[in-house]
């Protein structure tokens, strides 16, 4: 049995099927989004949800500057949030910091979600081309937010493999053009890797065609 897989044309690639992914939104209703910020270049993903996140911190830090005390605000901002002493006392800290960046709304939601978040930095072939992920470790690999960072900037590429398209490839992986780009496209697809026929996009030319102009008598 022989599987085609071909590489699409760079100018021909939707990354936006990736980004399609219910899991990625957490439609599901728990918190186990990614959330993406982007440059103006590039813009960002989850957007609303994390700006809702971010307003719900400053009104933590609003509401504590206003009663000065942590149970009560956290009461009112975070009325389903199971506030123990020793989280009581992280959240305090936090408030008094003061500080809405990136770092700081990923410690916010350490704290309040019980899980742990991280955020990484990614960058795009273009200048400006820069976004960060942020993420809960619970839910995702480093290898699947270096899927979805280098994704949103562009830097992989698309392969339609027994005629469907949407099977991604890092940018980095796709350049080896090797045994483990082999592999990898057998696992997306669930096949044996001997039985991929693989073609990958070299370029394209125009052919210009003529026809005879016959004599007239």
């Amino acid at each position: 049995m022989e599987i085609i897989a071909r590489e699409v044309n760079p100018s021909h690639i939707d990354f936006s099927i990736y980004f399609d992914d219910d899991g990625l939104r957490s439609i599901s209703g728990k918190n186990c989004a990614c959330y993406i910020l982007g440059s103006r270049r590039v813009g960002g993903f989850n957007e609303e949800e994390y700006n809702d996140i971010v307003s719900t911190a400053e009104d933590l830090i609003e509401e504590y500057d206003y009663t000065k005390n942590i149970y009560e605000a956290a009461k009112n901002i975070l009325p389903n949030l199971i506030l123990s002493k020793d989280l009581a006392t992280k959240l305090l800290s936090w408030v008094d910091t003061g500080t809405i960046d990136t770092s700081s709304i990923v410690e916010f939601l350490t704290l309040t979600t019980g899980e742990k978040w991280e955020f990484r930095s990614f960058y795009g072939y273009s200048q400006g081309d820069y976004c960060e992920v942020i993420y809960c470790k619970a839910y995702y690999s480093e290898s699947h937010i270096t899927e979805i960072g280098k994704f949103w900037l562009g830097c992989g590429t698309e392969f339609c493999i027994d005629g469907c398209y949407g099977y991604f490839v890092i940018d980095e992986l796709r350049w080896e053009e090797g045994g483990k780009l082999r592999n990898y496209l057998a696992e997306l697809y669930g096949c044996k890797p001997e039985e991929l026929k693989i073609y990958l996009y070299a370029g394209e030319h125009i052919v210009t065609d003529y026809k005879l102009l016959e004599r007239v008598v």
